[in-house]
């Protein structure tokens, strides 16, 4: 049985691999440097302003305003009414209320840290690299560059899950996610913005390098966010057959278990077969646990007021660089 990580004091630090953790940061500090000089060669542009940021209210409304995944969260919210996955979880809990605001702040940072950082990146892939001459539409077609394109994301999308909970240092940023213990529509929301900058990157590097034009993607993408709220909504479905193409709820839900018979598996974001071919599938298709994190220490949320909501987001936000900075602190 694998040991859990989601409390600070059972880190097992000593058993991560030395090569892993060597690979890992050496992987991180060229993207870092990639990323400065691009940004270094972005502010030297004559075309670079900071005047775009008065268009940025617009852009986050058109971000939220999106009436038919709204349509569709309805229609997710009744299905939790009427086929739970779980009785004893009130659909109107703490959570709903904290989740819904982690929504409406996803688009801002997707506009602000995020975008800024992969155009910085992707400058600086071009100087480094020179331009990408791989160009796969003309053998391909449009849409099977895109379906690629979304394949290929939703692999990386896994390793980066499986990432996430192998090395400590970066389930501490995951654990903001997992750190949900009433599963509903919103849930997918709830991500720490390093870790969707890490995400963001990794499934930008390859994409780049394979010449894939991300926006003929756009269409397969936003089905992505429909099936991530589908799958973690407290909904009583696996799906029957479709559960080894898809992930449903039921088997996103073992992921989030607390049972320590889960722990480690089902990793998989849109497409299930990533973990019957990596063996990180778990067998039970039928059960319903309870899900959240065991670290006592992790600010979780109790109160729906909009001051307490904030002070939450803004202490799971906190919380990793916190337990980060433990061993230097010298209180």
């Amino acid at each position: 049985m694998s040991t859990r990580i989601d409390a600070p004091e059972q880190t097992p630090t000593e058993k991560q691999s030395v090569s892993g953790r060597t690979l890992v940061l050496a992987a991180a500090t060229f993207i870092t440097c990639v990323t400065l000089i691009g940004a270094t060669q972005w502010i030297r542009t004559p075309n670079f302003s900071v005047s775009a940021l008065s268009a940025l209210p617009g852009q986050w409304l058109a971000g939220i305003w999106r009436p038919w995944f709204f349509v569709f969260a309805a229609v997710l919210f009744v299905m939790q009414l009427v086929f739970p996955g779980r009785k004893d979880e009130s659909p109107f809990s703490h959570g709903l209320v904290v989740d819904l605001c982690w929504f409406l702040l996803a688009p801002l940072l997707a506009l602000t840290i995020i975008s800024v950082q992969l155009r910085a990146l992707g400058n600086g892939l071009v100087a480094v690299f020179g331009t990408p001459v791989t160009d796969l539409v003309p053998v391909l077609g449009t849409w099977k560059v895109a379906i690629l394109a979304f394949v290929v994301a939703d692999l990386i999308g896994w390793v980066n899950h499986w990432m996430h909970h192998k090395f400590p240092s970066l389930w501490l940023f995951h654990a903001v996610h997992h750190s949900q213990t009433e599963m509903n529509v919103f849930s997918d929301s709830r991500n720490h913005v390093i870790e969707v900058l890490i995400a963001s990157t990794l499934t930008f590097i390859p994409a780049w390098f394979l010449g894939l034009d991300v926006a003929q993607a756009a269409t397969l993408a936003i089905f992505s966010s429909f099936v991530s709220s589908f799958i973690h909504t407290n909904v009583r479905v696996n799906l029957g057959p479709l559960r080894y193409i898809f992930i449903s709820p039921q088997a996103h839900r073992i992921h989030h278990s607390l049972n320590d018979d889960h722990y480690n598996t089902n990793f998989g974001t849109v497409f299930s077969w990533w973990d019957y071919l990596f063996n990180t599938k778990h067998p039970d298709d039928l059960s319903y646990p309870r899900t959240g994190i065991t670290d006592k220490q992790f600010p979780l949320e109790n109160s729906a007021r909009p001051i307490a909501v904030g002070r939450i987001i803004g202490s799971q936000l906190l919380y990793p660089f916190k337990v980060l900075a433990a061993p230097f602190s010298h209180d």
